[in-house]
């Protein structure tokens, strides 16, 4: 997301959660997850610069540490204590429906828990709406009550990235 925001003028300041060669979806990969301890480090280094103020947005993907849930958290109400105008998309990247699950098998619960009722904006797969609501989307009436359901724990908009429904056809 940083390089298209930059594109667009947005000053990013970036804070990677992992250091991989790919996507975790494309099967194998090799890289790092970056530890809480790190992660926090950089935050620290950026509030103090005294920018938060200026801050508009807070926006997550993929997380490679279960632990970090509870920083983003730390870290969206910290934004939003200096600029309560500021807002916090999560994109729960937790996988899709071929592979499946390419994350620690405890992260669901917590962005569940922690960083989705932080949300102003979920940006879920048909996948990861499925876990986090325990409603299996296969049709647009289904996905909407799937993404009500999602707002309804925090969130006020959920944007759906993929639907495929009964009717869609396999090519």
């Amino acid at each position: 997301a940083v390089f298209p925001m930059q594109r667009l003028g947005v000053e990013v300041w970036p804070v990677h959660t992992v250091m991989y060669s790919n996507h975790k979806g494309y099967g194998d990969w090799d890289g790092v997850d970056m530890s809480t301890d790190a992660v926090a480090s950089v935050l620290r280094g950026i509030e103090a610069r005294g920018v938060l103020p200026q801050c508009e947005a807070v926006l997550t993907g993929f997380i490679g540490v279960p632990d970090l849930t509870a920083l983003i958290v730390e870290t969206v109400a910290k934004v939003r204590a200096a600029n309560p105008d500021a807002f916090y998309c999560c994109d729960p990247v937790m996988g899709d429906e071929v592979p499946g699950l390419y994350v620690a098998s405890d992260l669901p619960e917590l962005i569940k828990s922690r960083l989705i009722p932080a949300a102003d904006i979920v940006t879920p797969n048909q996948f990861e709406l499925n876990l986090l609501t325990g409603i299996k989307p296969s049709t647009l009436e289904d996905a909407l009550k799937a993404a009500d359901a999602l707002r309804a724990q925090g969130p006020d908009m959920v944007l759906l990235t993929s639907l495929k429904r009964q009717e869609t056809a396999e090519d």
